[in-house]
């Protein structure tokens, strides 16, 4: 029997139709994975919300929020799950290490590897991981161990060799020693990492001294909490309305950009066009990131559009740079054939010449890097060596290098 009495479909029918729908994306591209989502019953570990909802979510369902009404534990998304298990490339047999639990993650991990206890899931918030070990429970996976740990801190009874895969399911904005240190020479990690106010959920495998990505991933995730948790820093440019986001503490003088936008703007078009289904601005986000500095995003609600504060600046934002008294953003237009062409607008004493600067390198990234595929980011811890020259990104733990 396909459906209910009701007419409404079982959750065995529901399962089947989000893995043909992930296979047809692309998301899923292993039998292993597609074994796993079929197996797993997705709907247990969110009890709160209807099976249709939670197997045809398109975006992560969130399970617990914090004293300030802001979202603590979550649900991915069906495509973000299976993007990421299948960037981690976990195979049967292997150690994982989950740093943040919900549960539903943690079981397709059981399934792909074959052995529940293999599999470690841990989370600071003991709410979390009791609500993580009862569903995981009556799911059944008992086997899966629970922990309730600071996820930046290194696991007392981790493998000798290190764990074979590494996958973080929390926001991070550095990257803790102990998620090297307890990663298998052959390991790989997955983190959603936050840089220069951009988040992208990055796969790194180890390369010589340092890691390096493989695969990028734009996804958004709850940030992490404990001592490793550190929020950009947040200029106010027309009060709620316009808000330039500062990473990694990059010197910004806020006064000085706060009365520079206020003042006349310079625009200026590159020339460069994309599509709507091309995703280069993704790429070129990356590649910004590590081409220019110092570099930020610019975030505008709807009424500042409205009220022609500011271009067409998507809703995550757009990328942003400035000087002492100076700042350009990037932002759209329409153009012939459903596409959309790149420009810049700049505000401040040296407008014009940085708003040419910016359009320079986006016109570069254009003839040197369009066709590239995902730009590649390296992570060097500052102990080991100094990074490649150019432009770097320093987090506490690491340096960061994009090209």
């Amino acid at each position: 029997m396909t459906e209910t009495g009701a007419g409404v479909a079982t959750p065995d029918v529901l399962c089947a139709r989000m893995v043909t729908d992930l296979r047809a994306r692309g998301a899923i591209t292993s039998e292993g994975v597609e074994a796993a989502f079929l197996k797993v019953p997705r709907h247990l570990f969110a009890p709160e919300v209807p099976a249709e909802e939670v197997y045809g979510a398109p975006e992560g369902i969130f399970t617990k929020y914090n004293s300030r009404g802001k979202p603590v534990s979550s649900v991915s998304a069906p495509w973000l799950h299976a993007r990421m298990l299948e960037a981690a490339q976990v195979a049967p047999g292997m150690t994982v290490l989950e740093v943040g639990s919900g549960g539903c993650n943690a079981a397709l991990l059981a399934e792909v590897t074959g052995d529940q206890s293999s599999v470690t899931t841990i989370d600071i918030d003991p709410d979390i991981t009791a609500r993580a070990r009862k569903l995981l429970d009556e799911a059944g996976y008992g086997q899966v161990r629970v922990r309730e740990a600071d996820g930046a801190q290194p696991l007392l009874d981790a493998p000798a060799r290190g764990f074979d895969r590494v996958i973080v399911t929390v926001g991070a904005a550095d990257l803790p020693p102990a998620w090297l240190n307890q990663l298998a020479p052959d390991g790989r990690l997955l983190v959603p990492l936050r840089f220069r106010g951009l988040s992208r959920t990055i796969a790194f495998a180890r390369e010589r001294d340092h890691l390096r990505s493989d695969t990028l991933i734009v996804s958004g995730f709850v940030a992490m909490q404990g001592g490793s948790a550190n929020a950009p820093r947040v200029v106010r440019l027309a009060g709620q309305d316009v808000r330039l986001v500062v990473d990694e503490d990059q010197p910004v003088g806020a006064e000085a950009l706060t009365e520079a936008f206020t003042g006349p703007r310079h625009e200026q078009w590159t020339g460069v066009e994309l599509g709507d289904s091309e995703g280069l601005l993704p790429r070129l986000e990356v590649w910004l990131a590590g081409a220019v500095a110092p570099y930020g995003r610019l975030r505008a609600t709807q009424a500042a559009a409205d009220r022609g504060l500011v271009g067409w600046v998507l809703g995550r934002g757009m990328p942003a740079v400035w000087n002492h008294d100076s700042l350009a953003y990037l932002t759209l237009r329409q153009a012939p054939q459903n596409r959309y062409e790149l420009g810049v607008i700049a505000h401040g004493p040296g407008r014009e010449r940085l708003a040419t600067d910016l359009a320079g390198v986006v016109s570069r990234f254009d003839r040197e890097a369009r066709s590239a595929g995902d730009p590649v980011v390296r992570a060097y811890r500052h102990k080991d060596r100094e990074a490649p020259a150019g432009v770097s990104i320093d987090k506490p733990r690491v340096r960061l290098t994009i090209t």
